[in-house]
């Protein structure tokens, strides 16, 4: 008797090895084996194999050399989207379990962002984890070059930071609009070498504290001056601003809410302000992870509260 329908829809799948999907995830979003076998805490010999059955299952190199990289081919490329999708409907199969009860989870959080981050949008987060999450904790990861690579490994669970400026590093993974803001350039309260005014071309002639880590040429699609006062430490350069002929490009944010009180004053920029667009990123593995999607739902939260606050532009 010939095979049912059933039957050889079964015998299809038995030729299908499923531990690949992971790995074929990871090569098509990083387009890089090394990188590739960080994301999934493997060896890279073994990322190197699963790519060999991945080529040969396709029929398709998937990985090919362009210059010093590597670039998805056409078929691979169109995989992207399907794949993403079967993995994260994997995960959310697999994490079905028990309801996430908040108040009796004993959870430590690790988040990579900046202390304006900390500042707005993690600080008013505290006080509702206090009330509602007593055992959860936050564990603030200063950013730096290579962000991505604590997401790969999954050493992070969460990296919040403005999307124009990490997208190379992390712009491949699992992400979320959280707020937007826009740069403003402060100075001490007494300069009065700096009128109320200034444009972008004479911003980067004056002393300026120097970037920990500088955005790229070109910001929303425009130059940008490379005077930003560093992702990690936006505070401290307003603080060490004051008293000096220096000048630092901060959010508006943290400039409303310490600004003033500590002896500065805003200088508008000529033009449109360069915008700042919050966003959370995370690891595929976390998608469907019940504490983790109910840590993004309160972080979601709390920076809609915090644009609903804001006063009008």
């Amino acid at each position: 008797m010939p095979d049912q329908p059933g039957e050889q829809g079964s015998a299809s799948l038995r030729r299908i090895d499923f531990n690949l999907l992971i790995p074929l995830q990871a090569l098509l979003m990083e387009a890089n084996v090394t990188r590739a076998a960080e994301r999934t805490n493997v060896g890279q010999p073994a990322m190197s194999a699963s790519l060999a059955k991945l080529r040969r299952h396709f029929d398709d190199p998937l990985l090919v050399r362009d210059g010093r990289e590597l670039r998805l081919t056409p078929l691979a490329a169109s995989l992207v989207t399907q794949v993403n999708e079967v993995v994260d409907g994997m995960h959310a199969v697999m994490n079905k379990h028990a309801p996430f009860d908040p108040a009796s989870t004993h959870r430590v959080f690790s988040l990579v962002t900046s202390d304006y981050v900390t500042t707005v949008l993690l600080k008013p987060l505290l006080v509702r984890l206090a009330e509602e999450a007593p055992h959860v904790r936050l564990e603030v990861v200063t950013p730096r070059r290579g962000m991505g690579s604590l997401l790969r490994r999954i050493e992070c669970d969460l990296v919040v930071a403005p999307c124009a400026l990490v997208h190379v590093e992390v712009g491949g993974y699992q992400q979320q609009p959280l707020f937007l803001d826009h740069f403003v350039v402060v100075v001490d309260k007494d300069n009065r070498d700096i009128g109320d005014r200034i444009a972008v071309e004479e911003l980067q002639t004056l002393p300026h504290l120097g970037p920990a880590v500088a955005p790229p040429p070109e910001f929303g699609g425009r130059p940008v001056p490379r005077l930003f006062s560093g992702a990690g430490y936006m505070t401290t350069a307003m603080h060490l601003v004051v008293g000096t002929d220096l000048v630092a490009v901060v959010p508006s944010r943290l400039f409303r809410r310490y600004g003033a009180a500590c002896g500065l004053r805003e200088v508008a920029l000529d033009g449109d302000s360069f915008p700042v667009d919050e966003t959370m990123f995370w690891h595929p593995k976390h998608v469907a992870e019940p504490d983790h999607m109910w840590l993004r739902a309160q972080l979601v939260e709390m920076a809609a509260e915090l644009e609903d606050a804001s006063p009008q532009q």
